[in-house]
């Protein structure tokens, strides 16, 4: 610009005036002006945005300096006028000059570009460039004040992202940031601490303030006046103090001992939620617990928790007490923080806080007492302290997260504490906890479900809990979609399944069964190990176990059992248990009996399951028309002089349930006579006793007495009857056959009712007296030969093929108008047909001979025997009975014989 005097018209236009010298004449009298190159500043009035980004391109750094600093003030007015200035194209102007070599134009660069960096899409693009490492050196002290403080300001909004967080770690920036920690300007030193707070965030993070010596200077903050500072070094310590060797630094530059007096400032009340939460991670520390309780800053934190009447700093207080209960010590099974605070009366403070009217301080509460209450000390104390009559109002309040965590308490306090669970009955919690099984959080069903299935081992609060409807309300956690309450309400069925009471109500309430069937195909581990568990249990009771075996739990469970990441020890036993508890069911999928599994009444035998083929009932069996398909082989013979086991059972434990199963008219394992027959089988291996208890089911041998009279009375009797016996077997088949037809027009819903089989039941009182008192290999063989002769006879290997046995079968079918055939009827049958006789009749002896299916219709028994020489006894091996072409022969299992008999050459 020029300075002074007014331009010419001649300058104006750009003309050069003629000189004015005329040779020999007088000189003019003109003044001539100096030229001078300088230009008159401009005050310019900027009124756009725009304007002033066009000026961030001028290289007067005067007009930078201005540009900036209007920038500054617009952009600090809301997050609009950041985002329009960075649609401009001021972003990366701004980055470029927070370099420029004038201080002053790069201080106010920066705090444009520091101010720009609180909007989140403008963060997105600066990620894109690589801008933080010059940002970080900015941080030095060479630079100004306002310079650092506004790229601490752009580093604590960046730091928001957790990729930025790892790269600044990597930059080492955490040394400049403790550095300005130190400063005396507020700004910087919130900025620097905020930042700080964000990046420790990152795990690796937290050792490397340690290793820097960080730690005293972020606690060095802690009684500022400002609280926005205050709470961030609150917080920076919540994170620090996760790292027990933090924890250590802090402990030993007494910094619990300035948390506890800072708590108690009243000034500074505002906070002390903040303070608490750090504290409640430091106290996890045995070591730091230790030195609060010696110092007597816990007894203060103590009554600090009941005078104070911020509830939000109770509802903190609650829960630092509850997370420093949760750490356990190492050198013991009891916690020993625990004990701590059980010295300092720390179960009645949560009680009492309880009493209160704020639900967060109630939640907090319950919380603390849920951790208190894992450890068996505490569960007598906060039971003395009227807690489970307090628990149990919390339990009926409105608020949702209140009956949540208050029954997560309850669950903790009854677990193995009988005391406890009678308490809570007394105080009428058990009508509470089922109405929570159907409460609107799936948590809150999850846990009563827990404290339901702690209640069942005490038999009359059990029993209490079955009357009031148990059963019918597990259904909502059942069905539920969090996993947690559907693996507790499967739990509880187990807990409960051992009661004949729960198992009548289970049946009475029949989609229960489907829905604990439906939990086997769960993805949560949990959820699947409970349910088989439930199923193992309820498959004791015959009616549950056909339920479950018609909604498709064998087939759900044999498919677990061949995943290697699905099976388990809970699915194998899953598996066995609804094996054995029908066992048609087994042989058909299994195609095998062992010695211990006990036919029983109403074992039926309908050939194998194929691949994809389904297990049908006796009822959907006998309502199919007659087919040309194999019989369905068919043992229902009930015993007339023996009283049966009554199926109704009160209470008790597992294993006087178990000892009450019934012999129905299906095929139901019982275990308690399976565990004494097994343990007779062993006693005879090798041996040549008698039998034993297995025989006491036949009428006959009930009457025995000690010196074998009556066996001998009994033989003769069945002589003198046998005739009577055998009458005109047509006599006894017409009101048979008639029976059977209409059994077979009945449908499934009125239930199959065979009726009983006479010609098995004669077999059985003909057979007995024959094998009383003599080796057990005398009698297998005795045993076969019957068996043969019932089934006509002996037969070559060569003239199997031309028996006709099938034409038998279908004469069968054809009179009883149905595919199911009683044993006893069958005439005429081969390896399938005898073996299925053989295993039978045995059953009813006291023999143990197991049933085995092959191909072809082949099928066999195997014993196991021992041999002995004189005073010699060998191992017992086992034998395959020959009851086809040589009956009696003992066939040893794995040789060439018995591969000729039992595969089809």
């Amino acid at each position: 610009m020029v300075k002074g005097g007014k331009v010419s018209s001649s300058a104006a236009t750009g003309k050069t005036p003629a000189p004015n010298t005329a040779k020999g004449g007088k000189p003019r009298q003109q003044e001539e002006k100096a030229i001078d190159e300088t230009f008159e500043p401009l005050k310019l009035d900027v009124k756009g945005a725009q304007t002033a980004v066009v000026c961030l391109r001028s290289t007067e750094d005067t007009v930078l300096i201005r540009a900036c600093d209007s920038l500054f003030k617009f952009a600090d007015k809301s997050d609009g006028n950041k985002l329009m200035l960075h649609e401009m194209g001021a972003t990366d102007i701004l980055f470029t000059l927070t370099h420029h070599e004038n201080p002053i134009v790069q201080r106010n660069a920066t705090m444009v570009f520091g101010v720009m960096a609180a909007h989140p899409d403008i963060r997105r693009h600066l990620r894109k460039i690589d801008c933080i490492p010059h940002m970080i050196s900015l941080l030095s002290p060479e630079h100004e004040q306002l310079t650092n403080e506004f790229s601490v300001y752009w580093l604590r909004y960046m730091c928001n992202d957790y990729s930025t967080k790892s790269q600044v770690l990597q930059l080492n920036v955490l040394q400049p940031l403790i550095r300005l920690i130190n400063e005396t300007d507020p700004d910087i030193k919130f900025n620097s601490l905020s930042t700080v707070d964000r990046i420790l965030d990152d795990f690796n993070a937290r050792s490397l303030i340690r290793e820097l010596n960080g730690i005293e200077p972020i606690l060095n903050n802690l009684k500022s006046e400002y609280p926005q500072i205050t709470e961030t070094v609150c917080n920076c310590i919540q994170k620090l103090a996760t790292d027990p060797f933090n924890r250590a630094v802090i402990r030993d530059i007494g910094g619990l001992d300035r948390m506890i007096d800072f708590i108690g400032l009243d000034e500074t009340k505002d906070v002390h939620v903040h303070c608490l939460n750090a504290l409640a991670n430091l106290l996890e520390d045995t070591e730091c617990l230790d030195l609060i309780q010696s110092n007597g800053g816990l007894k203060r934190l103590m009554q600090f928790v009941q005078d104070s009447v911020v509830p939000a700093v109770q509802a903190a207080a609650a829960k630092a007490i509850g997370r420093a209960a949760r750490k356990r010590l190492n050198t013991g099974p009891e916690p020993q923080n625990r004990k701590i605070f059980a010295e300092q009366d720390a179960e009645r403070a949560m009680v009492f806080l309880l009493l209160g009217d704020n639900d967060e301080v109630r939640i907090a509460a319950c919380q603390a007492l849920a951790v208190m209450a894992e450890s068996m000390l505490s569960r007598e104390t906060i039971r003395n302290n009227d807690g489970i009559l307090t628990l149990v109002q919390m339990m009926q309040k409105d608020n949702p997260r209140l009956r949540e965590f208050s029954t997560l308490a309850m669950s903790n306090l009854t677990q193995s504490n009988p005391n406890n669970i009678r308490e809570l009955q007394d105080q009428g919690g058990l009508e509470v906890l089922i109405r929570l099984l159907n409460d609107e959080k799936d948590t809150t069903k999850a846990y009563a479900c827990v404290t339901l299935a702690n209640c069942s081992t005490d038999q009359v609060v059990r029993t209490n809990i079955l009357e009031k409807g148990l059963i019918k309300n597990l259904l909502v956690p059942l069905q539920a979609s969090y996993e947690l309450a559907q693996a507790k309400a499967a739990m509880v069925l187990s807990a409960y399944g051992i009661d004949q009471k729960a198992r009548e109500d289970i049946i009475n309430n029949q989609p229960i069964i489907p829905h604990l069937v439906s939990l086997l195909k769960s993805n949560h581990d949990e959820v699947r190990r409970n349910a088989c568990f439930a199923i193992s249990v309820l498959c004791i009771e015959q009616a549950i176990a056909i339920e479950i075996l018609r909604h498709g739990a064998l087939e759900i469970v044999r498919d677990l059992n061949t995943s290697e990441s699905r099976k388990s020890k809970f699915t194998e036993m899953a598996l066995q248990k609804i094996l054995d508890s029908h066992l048609s069911a087994k042989y058909s999928y299994l195609g095998r009996l062992e010695s211990n599994n006990i036919t029983t009444d109403g074992f039926y035998d309908m050939g194998p399951v194929r691949d994809g083929g389904t297990f049908l009932t006796i009822e959907e069996l006998a309502a199919e028309e007659v087919n040309d398909r194999r019989p369905i082989l068919l043992l229902y013979a009930p015993e007339k002089n023996v009283t049966q086991w009554t199926t109704t059972t009160t209470g008790g434990s597992y294993d006087d349930d178990i000892s009450r199963v019934p012999f129905s008219s299906d095929d139901n394992l019982s275990t308690s006579v399976t565990a004494m027959k097994s343990s007779e089988s062993k006693e005879k291996l090798g041996t040549t006793t008698t039998t034993t208890g297995r025989t006491a089911k036949t009428p006959k041998s009930s009457g025995k007495d000690k010196d074998g009279r009556s066996s001998v009375d009994q033989s003769s009797r069945s002589k003198k009857d046998k005739t009577s016996d055998k009458r005109d077997v047509s006599e006894d088949k017409k009101p048979t056959e008639k029976d059977l037809s209409g059994v077979t027009s009945s449908n499934s819903k009125s239930g199959y009712k065979p009726t009983a089989d006479p010609d098995f039941q004669m077999y059985l009182e003909e057979i007995q007296p024959q094998i009383i008192r003599v080796p057990l290999s005398e009698q297998i063989s005795t045993l076969a030969r019957f068996v043969s002769e019932k089934m006509g006879g002996t037969i070559s290997p060569d003239d199997v093929a031309t028996f006709g046995y099938e034409v038998a079968m279908n004469q069968l079918k054809a009179e009883l108008h149905s595919n199911v055939i009683p044993i006893g009827r069958v005439r005429k049958g081969i390896h399938a047909q005898r073996a299925f006789l053989f295993k039978t009749l045995a059953d009813r002896l006291g023999i143990p001979c197991t049933l085995t299916r092959g191909n072809y219709n082949r099928a066999w028994n195997e014993v196991i025997l021992g041999e002995s020489s004189g005073s010699v006894r060998y191992p017992a091996k086992t034998w395959i009975v020959d009851i086809l072409h040589e009956p009696g022969r003992l066939i040893l299992a794995n040789s060439s014989d018995a591969r000729i008999y039992t595969i089809l050459s």
